[in-house]
């Protein structure tokens, strides 16, 4: 849905009086049709106390007053250094026009405070009726801008909708469509946005998921379609530097739905090919990043400090058995291929993917993907993992699990009762294992 605000027009500039007391200013609308006045009896005496203002509605022909409106709210007029004893009346959000109900007529909403959700503006949404000679206040419409809504609807002029928006915390978010009829809202569509983390009945579910329910209303029926969205991938991180002051390379690395995926490159040694990187945040803001040859082998770890010091500088270590160096490096920018920076494509999944463990296991694993139906299932993905360690017997599982969000498989039989976790990344797969399936754990690679 393409949602324009071209209808929300804010009145375009009026002039202010430099000195008069009261204050006030002149204002036009978009469709031309009045002479706005709008006076302020006096300033606030402290911060955030409310202003009250009286909006007067002029015919723009004979000037002809046609309606006064009191506002309670016109603090956005009051420039900063009120010592001006002006108005800001060029960039006011006291009075929104627009079409609410799509009758092809001016409509008009006053701000009267600071009601909606998360003290958002609340509005006095005025309808333009032709057969009354004033613009005639719709206390259904204006409920739209109180709590929990935040702030002033959205007018979707293709759809012929209004559309607002509420939250609740950092984790949940609302999207409703409305429908005007009669001169009042009807609820025709919505969307809750949940971000994921972990909980007791899912404690392998990561962050940087978003669970996504849509709600519409047809032939009076609801009709609900549930999926989880993602992964969410942060901006990656890029550093150029040198190890022990001498062993060039470029690093980047990016949150990717809870887990970090980047590449490591020696600029002046080596081949000169890039090495992929898989690794964990630290509590401290710190990241861990293990380096992986072809066959799933770790072949160093670095560990890079949370943030930069006071000359830009990002420290840290690498580690290769009983090997460490030391690391500065600075945050730069250098060319990573896009597709690096996302989720893998469908067609890049399925495959055989091999780990190479320092504790001394060896793993592989399998995964083939059957498409969703028409019917409504989503994709399932066909699972075989084995590991072999010495000192224990090996372990062999097959599985098929529903895969969601297209990379992310969370093997649970039970509520609260978790097997394993894989996250497909590009050319990698991160498996978390619980309880039995622990051994199982470790970034596995591609295989050709």
């Amino acid at each position: 849905m393409s949602v324009s605000r071209s209808l929300f027009f804010l009145c375009l500039f009026g002039t202010a009086s430099a000195s008069a007391d009261p204050l006030s200013c002149q204002l036009t609308d978009p469709a031309n049709s009045y002479s706005i006045d709008v006076k302020v009896d006096h300033l606030p005496m402290q911060n955030f106390e409310p202003v009250a203002a009286q909006v007067t509605l002029r015919d723009k022909s004979s000037g002809e007053v046609l309606q006064r409106i009191d506002a309670v709210e016109a603090t956005d007029l009051i420039p900063l250094d009120d010592s001006a004893r002006t108005l800001r009346c060029d960039e006011q959000r006291l009075l929104v026009f627009g079409d609410f109900n799509f009758d092809g007529h001016q409509d008009l909403a006053i701000r009267n405070g600071n009601d909606g959700g998360y003290a958002a503006a609340s509005f006095d949404v005025y309808l333009f009726d032709p057969s009354s000679p004033v613009l005639v206040l719709n206390k259904a419409l204006s409920a739209l801008t109180r709590e929990p809504y935040l702030g002033l609807f959205e007018v979707d002029s293709t759809a012929r909708r209004l559309v607002n928006h509420s939250k609740s915390g950092c984790c949940w978010r609302q999207t409703i469509n409305w429908q005007v009829q009669d001169n009042s809202p009807v609820k025709v569509a919505e969307k809750v946005e949940v971000a994921q983390r972990p909980s007791e009945g899912s404690p392998l579910m990561p962050a940087g998921y978003t669970d996504v329910t849509r709600r519409e209303l047809k032939d009076g029926k609801w009709l609900e379609q549930r999926r989880l969205q993602g992964p969410v991938g942060e901006a990656p991180v890029m550093l150029r530097g040198k190890l022990d002051g001498r062993i060039a390379f470029e690093l980047w690395w990016q949150m990717l739905g809870g887990v970090y995926i980047g590449e490591v490159r020696y600029t002046k040694t080596g081949n000169g090919q890039p090495i992929r990187l898989v690794g964990e945040p630290y509590d401290d803001g710190a990241v861990l990043l293990h380096e992986l040859d072809a066959q799933g082998r770790v072949t160093g770890d670095w560990y890079v400090a949370g943030e930069p010091d006071e000359h830009g500088f990002q420290g840290g270590t690498w580690h290769e058995g009983d090997k460490s160096l030391i690391f500065e490096a600075r945050p730069t920018a250098f060319r990573v291929a896009t597709q690096k920076f996302q989720a893998p494509a469908d067609n890049q999944r399925e495959g055989r993917y091999v780990m190479m463990a320092s504790d001394g296991r060896s793993a592989w694993l399998t995964i083939k993907i059957t498409p969703a139906t028409e019917k409504g299932a989503g994709e399932q993905a066909s699972i075989q993992m084995a590991v072999t360690q010495a000192g224990k017997p090996p372990r062999q599982e097959t599985r098929q699990w529903p895969l969601q969000a297209g990379n992310l498989v969370i093997g649970q039989d039970q509520i609260a009762e978790p097997l394993y976790r894989l996250r497909l990344l590009d050319g990698a797969v991160q498996v978390d294992g619980a309880g039995d399936f622990w051994d199982f754990r470790g970034a596995y690679v591609k295989q050709p």
